[in-house]
């Protein structure tokens, strides 16, 4: 599994980031989801969900 998987099952709704991170649209756009996916370790860190406004206020590259 890799990150063409994930472009595959959820097309324009993904983004991809630098260290593994994942940002997926939810709801038509209103909640964001940020996710690091290491596939090396078929591992997953949930980093932040929340509603777009609030996600407009962090830094999706850094937020823990």
């Amino acid at each position: 599994m890799g990150p063409q998987d994930i472009k595959d099952q959820f097309g324009h709704k993904v983004d991809f980031l630098a260290d593994d991170r994942v940002i997926f649209d939810i709801s038509g756009n209103k909640y964001r989801l940020i996710a690091r996916v290491v596939f090396r370790y078929r591992a997953v860190q949930i980093k932040f969900i929340g509603p777009h406004a609030e996600y407009d206020r962090i830094n999706p590259e850094t937020v823990q």
